[in-house]
């Protein structure tokens, strides 16, 4: 959550942002949480600024999110080292019947894993041949490749069957030089392509788990744009809270500062309007969640659901769930009941 402002275009957006409060109020809130908080508040320059968060006291501070990032009490590496290594994740999902997109094959740079098999690939030729094959005998149209340590959504890209030579001359580099799991493209349901249709878009759902069992703290969801095929916010994407009670969309997104700031009502790509968009299954996408808790018990999750036209699927969980982006679209977590409950366990 600490603004980095040797990134001008962070700089940029907060300078010629017409909403922000003027600069004696600025200067009192900022003093304000410098000493409430003790801490320089940093993270009051990506978002509490703006004119219309009167509330800004009850937004977390960068020192809690870091405690909470490092309580033992949360997590234990046991459970994360099986959340933060995608392949670890996807085997283990597979194991115990957890819904997940279907692992092909993975690599270990150039060595290629696949039907209990192992290649070892080095020029452009052999990469091309090597899923050729998996195309026609699987009857696949598209691979999505994840970077095992995935972070964001860096590295991400996806092979499809029509033009799958050029993507792989594109990606040629960074596969062979890194660490990947292959997995079939799941179909997104019909109602959330209306939105945007070129990514897999997620469900970002946080659970807390105690004594008591797992409860959802909060959620939001994530659209890619302009053509993009991921999601992240950090990779360009768009983030819009939900109404937990209803499962219906809140009427303004957030887009983060590296990409020009702003919120939006509408998405950027199709024009389709946020507010009061009732996402498909998601009830049944809170309570795999909760159920995936139960494999993975670790206390503290932010687990990464798509829609399909059958139900929910997990792409993945995360230790660290993105509080900032939860922070802006909750209008402050510490007001939020459940998430009072996980800053007290710590």
């Amino acid at each position: 959550m600490i603004v980095h402002f040797n990134k001008p275009g962070r700089i940029k957006v907060f300078l010629k942002d017409s909403n922000k409060k003027n600069f004696f109020k600025i200067c009192k809130e900022v003093l304000v949480l410098w000493a409430t908080k003790k801490e320089v508040p940093m993270y009051y320059f990506k978002h509490l600024y703006r004119k219309d968060i009167t509330n800004y006291r009850e937004y977390m501070g960068s020192k809690l999110v870091r405690r909470i990032k490092a309580s033992t009490r949360l997590h234990k590496p046991e459970y994360t080292s099986i959340l933060n290594n995608k392949l670890n994740f996807s085997l283990y999902c597979e194991k115990n019947s957890i819904p997940t997109p279907t692992l092909l094959g993975h690599n270990f740079e150039t060595t290629f894993f696949y039907q209990n098999k192992v290649s070892h690939l080095r020029t452009l030729d052999d990469l091309i041949q090597f899923y050729r094959l998996i195309f026609d005998t699987k009857n696949l149209q598209a691979i999505f490749f994840r970077p095992l340590a995935l972070l964001g959504g860096k590295g991400c890209f996806k092979l499809d069957k029509k033009n799958y030579s050029e993507k792989l001359k594109a990606e040629f580099k960074n596969l062979l030089q890194g660490d990947y799991t292959h997995t079939e493209v799941i179909a997104q349901h019909p109602d959330i392509n209306r939105i945007y249709a070129k990514s897999i878009n997620t469900l970002r759902i946080l659970t807390y788990l105690n004594k008591d069992g797992v409860e959802v703290v909060t959620s939001f969801i994530r659209f890619g744009a302009g053509g993009s095929v991921v999601d992240n916010g950090s990779s360009g994407g768009l983030s819009v809270g939900i109404v937990q009670e209803s499962g219906t969309l809140k009427c303004l997104s957030y887009v983060d500062m590296e990409f020009g700031g702003g919120e939006l009502e509408r998405h950027p790509d199709t024009a389709f309007l946020f507010e009061g968009f009732k996402i498909p299954f998601f009830k049944e996408a809170c309570e795999l969640v909760k159920q995936a808790t139960e494999h993975i018990p670790n206390g503290f999750i932010g687990w990464d659901v798509a829609i399909t036209p059958t139900g929910p699927t997990i792409i993945e969980g995360n230790e660290n769930p993105s509080l900032f982006v939860m922070d802006v679209l909750d209008g402050g977590l510490l007001k939020n009941p459940k998430m009072k409950n996980v800053i007290a366990a710590i």
